[in-house]
């Protein structure tokens, strides 16, 4: 069975606005205020029926808060054994690989805008899916795996 882990901020939440890289580690209430990109109630829709799971990473305990506030608000269908909030910097395969004593493999996608996640993703054996934002845009080419562009295109990976 696919299990689809999603990244945050940036991939389902937005995360392009004013000044956010000064803000989102001091500012309480900084990422339950953020809005959801389109689609976002196909994928809590999807999370009913399929294995989703939310990975984001966070700078401190008040950002944690937020972003539970955030998930419950927009995705309440996310089962609350499937979040996982870790810190900025840890691999987060490494992290789910720990925490659901699991092995990433070909059934298991992570869909995140940050590159360097995918990377990891896919060292550890499992797909990226590179989320294709106006912030986050692939011009560089870095990445050259699955992208997505629209949320409501989920369905087509579970």
């Amino acid at each position: 069975m696919k299990k689809i882990f999603l990244d945050l901020d940036g991939t389902l939440a937005k995360f392009n606005v004013p000044n956010a890289l000064e803000r989102f580690d001091k500012e309480e209430g900084f990422f339950k205020n953020l809005g959801a990109y389109k689609g976002i109630e196909v994928v809590n829709e999807l999370a009913r029926d399929n294995a989703l799971f939310i990975i984001s990473a966070s700078p401190n305990e008040q950002a944690d808060k937020d972003k539970m506030i955030w998930i419950e608000k927009f995705l309440p269908n996310i089962n609350i054994n499937n979040i996982t909030i870790c810190r900025i910097g840890e691999n987060k395969a490494q992290i789910i690989m720990n925490k659901y004593n699991i092995t990433i493999n070909e059934q298991c996608y992570l869909l995140d805008d940050y590159t360097k996640n995918l990377n990891e993703w896919e060292n550890f054996g499992g797909k990226g899916i590179k989320r294709i934002t106006k912030v986050a845009d692939n011009s560089t080419k870095k990445w050259q795996g699955l992208e997505l562009r629209q949320l409501k295109d989920l369905v087509n990976f579970v």
